[in-house]
């Protein structure tokens, strides 16, 4: 990670965190309520200056931002100040607190529509079928639109996504489709598989467009591979691969038998002979969505997306503890955060591509932040919610020990959560 990268992930993420603390504070001015301190990123003071008898704070390390509200702790004087926080009415205080997690969500929902309209979007809506595809088979058409996968139903391309990415390639798929007469169809999408000879890499394009070998498998060359990862590929058979399909048409038709394959390695042209080898490949669903950019349907679609998220994040979460995904595949803090940000930051791409994978990546976690902030686990604001709650059944607040001891198990279960994440997230900037 590049240091300007992580200086922008850092403000990024502080910016998500700025806006929440904006949610409560706005909101608390507004309905009256004393507030003492906000205060933009953490540390030591650099800069204050005090307003209305507010003072505003600028901190040394750049993340995170804070609101303090006066009577906002036990240990406050309360009783003399009707507008000190637990002074205040009970649906003021459930505004205050839940005007912050609603401002994310919403600040999630504008990066959605900005990115939609400005590099546009994609719809539940298919596109060219191709012929030798699982959804050609069933009878799926170019026009219909899914509207649900294996019972769930799809209003965006995420809902698709979220349900299908769990889902081994080889079990059927069951889609329900809207025509563009009106009707709805039930179809399955049943797995199928094909032959194929390959030459058993993977490869890219370097910044010269030349194709790269990146990773040679195992099993190349009926298990003894001849060419190395970083190998330039000129042709096959004297095909040249700067016509992509006719090279891998000339590989195919080689059926196992001797290829000659020229490439360029350490500066030097070479020809290898080889065998392509014989793969069982799964048939591609072949589903393809339309892209869209009105702006009337990308309202819809941001908010659509927003609750996508939402829906993929509980699936995720439930998954982690039943087992069925790794913790470390799902879980992440801060530090991955920063890190993936500042990957895209520091990427030699073109600036349009940084700026979508940047709104994306603001929109996914200012929605998801929104939303785990909402949840009953203290110190959260949903558990805040709830307390309220409780307090309006009970008539009175729940004792000062039971709220210490409820504040100690959800801190407790923040910071493992927390440490979690940082372990995680080590690993994987460790490539493990």
């Amino acid at each position: 990670m590049g240091f300007i990268g992580i200086v922008v992930g850092l403000l990024i993420l502080s910016v998500m965190m700025i806006v929440h603390e904006l949610g409560h504070y706005l909101t608390g001015r507004r309905l009256g309520f004393a507030i003492e301190e906000f205060s933009i990123f953490m540390g030591p003071v650099l800069f204050s200056k005090e307003k209305n008898g507010i003072k505003y704070s600028i901190k040394l390390f750049p993340i995170g931002a804070s609101v303090r509200f006066a009577g906002e702790f036990d240990d406050d004087d309360q009783d003399k100040h009707p507008d000190h926080f637990f002074n205040r009415p009970r649906w003021a205080r459930a505004l205050v607190i839940g005007t912050g997690p609603a401002l994310n969500l919403l600040s999630g929902v504008l990066a959605f529509f900005i990115m939609f309209v400005s590099f546009g979007y994609t719809l539940p809506v298919l596109d060219t079928v191709p012929a030798d595809s699982q959804a050609a088979a069933a009878g799926l058409e170019a026009g219909q639109r899914i509207v649900r996968v294996n019972g769930k139903p799809v209003r965006t391309t995420l809902d698709y996504s979220g349900q299908v990415m769990f889902l081994p390639g080889d079990e059927p798929l069951a889609v329900q489709v809207r025509t563009t007469g009106g009707e709805t169809n039930d179809l399955i999408l049943q797995p199928a598989w094909r032959d194929a000879y390959r030459l058993g890499i993977t490869i890219r394009r370097d910044e010269q467009q030349r194709i790269v070998i990146d990773a040679v498998e195992p099993d190349s060359n009926g298990g003894q591979p001849v060419l190395k990862a970083q190998d330039i590929l000129l042709a096959a058979n004297n095909v040249p691969v700067d016509d992509m399909a006719a090279f891998s048409a000339a590989v195919e038709a080689s059926a196992g038998g001797p290829l000659e394959i020229r490439i360029l390695r350490d500066g030097q042209e070479q020809t290898v002979t080889m065998r392509a080898t014989l793969y069982h490949d799964l048939v591609d669903r072949g589903i393809y969505f339309t892209v869209g950019q009105s702006v009337g349907p990308a309202i819809g679609q941001a908010f659509q997306w927003s609750w996508s998220i939402v829906k993929v994040t509980v699936r995720s979460i439930g998954m982690m503890f039943s087992g069925s995904i790794r913790p470390q595949d799902t879980l992440s803090g801060p530090v991955g955060v920063v890190s993936m940000i500042s990957d895209v930051v520091t990427q030699s791409q073109p600036l349009s591509e940084k700026i979508y994978q940047l709104l994306w990546m603001f929109a996914l976690i200012s929605v998801s932040l929104g939303f785990m902030n909402l949840l009953p686990i203290p110190p959260l604001d949903g558990n805040h919610l709830v307390l309220i709650v409780l307090e309006t059944i009970r008539g009175r607040r729940l004792s000062a020990r039971v709220q210490n001891l409820i504040g100690i198990v959800g801190i407790a279960l923040i910071v493992m959560l927390a440490l979690a994440g940082l372990l995680f997230d080590i690993l994987r900037l460790a490539g493990r």
